[in-house]
């Protein structure tokens, strides 16, 4: 074979290399996705990220691969690969991956729920002695503010007749 049969293929090789890894990476989102939910503002900011990602990749595979030169059958390859990849194994590595992590995650609250429950207990009573502390000291400013109020009239009145 020629050397520019084998550069060619190459080439060709790595565009469907870059679509598998493009791909992927957006599965990578979709896997955040689905364990974080977002509201339309920051999945329209990830994917513009994601998109300007991924014409980095796609300048920087025709760059370096054959000098700038848009090649229709580099772009073909991409596509070629993402949707070799999405029919074949996303949907299950999506799947798994998520469903995974959100195990972990979970196990993970439950792991820290034990470990801090003395904390909680502890908490809950301080927010009772609070609690208690806290109607006490109001039925002492009520107390107070019944006496003050009575001896400043008093005053009041005191000082009006002379």
């Amino acid at each position: 074979m020629s050397p520019q049969i084998v550069e060619e293929t190459l080439f060709l090789y790595h565009s469907v290399l870059l679509g598998i890894f493009v791909a992927v990476i957006y599965d990578l989102l979709r896997i955040l996705r689905r364990i974080v939910k977002h509201n339309r503002f920051f999945i329209s900011l990830e994917d513009i990220v994601y998109w300007i990602f991924c014409a980095l990749r796609v300048f920087y595979l025709l760059y370096k691969e054959s000098s700038g030169v848009l090649r229709w059958f580099s772009i073909l390859g991409i596509a070629l690969g993402m949707f070799l990849y999405l029919i074949s194994i996303s949907r299950f590595v999506v799947t798994f991956l998520s469903e995974a992590i959100k195990k972990c995650l979970h196990l993970i609250g439950k792991l820290f729920g034990i470990l801090f429950r003395p904390f909680k207990k502890a908490g809950k009573k301080a927010a009772k002695m609070t609690k208690k502390t806290g109607s006490f000291t109001k039925k002492c400013g009520r107390f107070w503010k019944k006496k003050l109020t009575a001896s400043g009239k008093m005053l009041k009145i005191i000082l009006c007749k002379r």
